[in-house]
């Protein structure tokens, strides 16, 4: 039986697509730290720092975007819970590949209803993001 990283039985491994990743966290360290280790590695990144200013890049930029990388805690304003929802409401949106990077506990039903792609429990080491990322984006220009 074949899993995928989000343990769905019998789904194929997704295709690395071409585009940005776009990082939604509200610490500028962390956010800033991992966007220079993605582009470190090849990746093309674009980062906010809120719920709002990510809706916004997305709406924009939502055909260029391979992938998505969000925090649960956005601190006020659209939470990582809510900008999920909006982008799974918008059918354009809803295409990006989407990975929770948090130290927030969810409940399962709560979890599952995100329908995200991966899942990445802070604090986490550098090698599991980018093999998560990997998997979802080919390095470089689109």
């Amino acid at each position: 039986m074949e899993l995928t990283s989000a343990g769905q039985a019998g789904v194929a491994p997704p295709v690395p697509r071409h585009g940005s990743i776009l990082i939604v966290e509200d610490r500028d360290d962390v956010r800033q730290g991992m966007a220079q280790l993605l582009e470190l590695h090849g990746f093309l990144v674009e980062d906010a720092s809120s719920g709002e200013e990510a809706l916004a890049q997305m709406r924009e930029d939502a055909g260029d975007l391979a992938l998505l990388l969000l925090d649960l805690q956005l601190g006020e304003g659209v939470s990582g819970l809510e900008l999920r929802a909006r982008q799974l409401a918008d059918p354009k949106l809803a295409l990006v590949p989407t990975v929770v990077i948090t130290a927030t506990e969810l409940r399962g039903d709560q979890r599952e209803a995100m329908r995200t792609e991966d899942w990445l429990e802070k604090p986490f080491r550098f090698e599991q993001l980018l093999a998560i990322v990997r998997r979802y984006v080919s390095p470089g220009l689109a």
